[in-house]
């Protein structure tokens, strides 16, 4: 009976996994942004201005942060957005 639950367990466990590289996957390839976004491809990615994104979003409390390079985090903004709603 341990062998068929060790065994159970095992192929959960593979179907989680296998699941949630094709979610990552899919995730990664659903646009054709980096996941580190320079300033304008941020303001692309927004579908804003360079100016409208410096005046209202850049110091925005909550807003995601400037990273090293001057880029943001495309998963980070996306998280932030879903906060919004």
């Amino acid at each position: 009976m341990d062998n068929v639950l060790l065994s159970l367990s095992e192929w959960i466990k593979s179907i989680i996994k296998d699941t949630i590289t094709r979610l990552v996957e899919i995730e990664k390839d659903s646009d054709h942004y980096p996941d580190l976004m320079d300033v304008n491809t941020t303001c692309d990615f927004l579908g804003i201005k360079y100016a409208t994104f410096s005046d209202n979003y850049r110091y925005l409390k909550g807003f995601p942060k400037e990273l090293p390079g001057k880029k943001w985090s495309k998963r980070a903004i996306k998280e932030w957005l879903s906060n919004q709603i």
